[in-house]
């Protein structure tokens, strides 16, 4: 069988990653210590490239207006959108891990190959409408993320995190095959489009909408929507900082672009859509309540980070249950600060260099003035998820509540507004202990000696992530218009 130009367009994005995958382990067989920091160079500088290249070709075809298939993998404007975010994610987690894993004493080349297997399922789940591509995307972006979390096999936490994250996992994936039977057994296909345009034509089939159930089901649980996110703080704490920062991005924004496309494409527009919707706020509200009041009580700063996400997941949520095509392009933008947002927020403990369980707000005391423009960019990440104009992270929520508010859901928008004011009390923390409290004697004494830690490459990630999350809050217009727009509009015509 030979491939067409544009076949082969349509999953070049898949074969880069992949190839980068396989190479690696082949790079690191090499033990002899007199080279190993060669091998490390070059292991590092192969999954940089693979990622460069797939980010550079997936650019091409946006510029050039391409929108490739090969049979059921669609690489329009969405799954463009969905693999350029998460190559840069992935590419800022590569450079973060290089100083992360020095400073853990574990730099294996496994790490990174798991990563790019990852990277291309996540690529694959936001680039089809079908059933089963849909479940093949997400095994293969999840079964190495279960490695990944306990890949620092040092650490009593990582092997705990990283059988929870399975078990539970594994159970979300069952799940999501049994709608997809459901869905295939009461209308005959597995295509999403086909699904939707056959379920519109009567009235709601029971079978239909407990497939649809346990497929959104699946969804959720990826994006950590509150009933289904009790693993999200333990396997975040247990994996290295920059896989958990990775995790909390590009699993959540995957997740986010796959649900958009089978409401855009296929049941936005069925008998189905009103109670998934409806099940949509009440799970919003329960992620925005749970995930802020909980985030309160956390002196662990990544246990924090993780309920903060799962707070996260609720806005966009909310995206959903206003269900217009400006609030879907809302919802893309808010991904995008989103990347810049929580990289930086993860970044910054490599960059200050806490390593293994020491991530309290403690270990922050005193460190923005020895580091002033690290300290200067992960406050402007912190002002921004709390959703502080003019920043990101504002604008963000603005969009999603401005159309939550247009479509007569006013309740919502004050709900997302209180649970903003809520959560700015403990993204303040950071910035408070970087640049206002002082370190205990002892841990002045401690640090003292301590060699003074040297992450140059997650702490050059911080800094960007700080420029980008200003840069898009001065300019959200254009980049809605330019990025976010084009993508969602796409594969969502047949909404309002």
């Amino acid at each position: 069988m030979s491939l067409t130009a544009g076949e082969l367009s349509a999953i070049m994005p898949l074969l880069i990653p992949a190839l980068g995958a396989c190479l690696l382990p082949i790079a690191s067989l090499d033990s002899d210590q007199a080279t190993v920091k060669w091998i490390r160079a070059a292991m590092f500088f192969i999954a940089l490239f693979a990622l460069t290249g797939g980010f550079f070709y997936l650019t091409r075809l946006w510029a050039s207006g391409a929108q490739p298939s090969f049979g059921a993998l669609h690489m329009d404007r969405l799954a463009q959108f969905g693999g350029i975010f998460v190559l840069v994610a992935a590419a800022l987690a590569v450079l973060q891990l290089w100083d992360h894993l020095h400073q853990e004493g574990w730099v294996k080349g496994e790490t990174l190959s798991l990563l790019l297997f990852s990277v291309t399922g996540m690529i694959l789940f936001a680039a089809t409408g079908n059933l089963i591509l849909l479940f093949l995307g997400l095994e293969l972006l999840s079964l190495p993320l279960y490695a990944l979390t306990a890949t620092v096999r040092m650490r009593e936490k990582a092997l705990e995190g990283g059988m929870k994250y399975f078990l539970t996992g594994a159970v979300a994936s069952a799940f999501f095959l049994m709608g997809s039977v459901l869905l295939y057994g009461a209308t005959g296909s597995l295509d999403i489009g086909v699904i939707g345009a056959r379920l519109a034509q009567g009235a709601v089939d029971p079978i239909a909408l407990v497939g649809a159930a346990l497929l959104l089901l699946g969804f959720l649980f990826k994006m950590s929507v509150v009933p289904f996110h009790q693993w999200t703080p333990d396997v975040y704490d247990a994996a290295p900082h920059p896989i958990a920062g990775f995790m909390s991005v590009a699993t959540k924004g995957v997740a986010v672009l796959a649900l958009l496309r089978v409401m855009g494409m296929g049941l936005s527009l069925s008998a189905v859509a009103v109670p998934m919707r409806e099940a949509m706020a009440i799970l919003a509200v329960l992620s925005l309540v749970l995930g802020n009041l909980a985030a309160l009580a956390q002196t662990n700063i990544k246990r924090m980070l993780a309920y903060s996400s799962i707070s996260h997941a609720g806005y966009l949520l909310l995206g959903f249950v206003a269900g217009t095509s400006n609030a879907y392009a809302g919802i893309l933008f808010y991904l995008l600060a989103y990347l810049a947002m929580n990289m930086g927020a993860f970044g910054m403990l490599s960059a200050f260099g806490l390593v293994g369980d020491e991530v309290s707000f403690e270990q922050l005391k005193g460190l923005g003035w020895k580091r002033p423009g690290l300290g200067i960019a992960v406050s402007l990440c912190m002002f921004s998820l709390a959703g502080l104009p003019p920043l990101a992270g504002f604008y963000g929520k603005y969009m999603i509540f401005k159309e939550l508010i247009l479509t007569g859901h006013v309740s919502m928008a004050v709900v997302g507004v209180l649970a903003s004011l809520v959560s700015v009390y403990y993204y303040l923390g950071v910035p408070v202990a970087l640049f206002m409290e002082k370190p205990s004697e002892f841990a002045e004494r401690e640090a003292a000696e301590r060699p003074a830690v040297l992450a140059p490459l997650a702490g050059a990630t911080v800094l960007v992530c700080g420029i980008l999350v200003l840069v898009l809050g001065l300019m959200p217009g254009t980049v809605l218009n330019a990025f976010a727009r084009p993508a969602s509009q796409e594969v969502l015509r047949n909404l309002p």
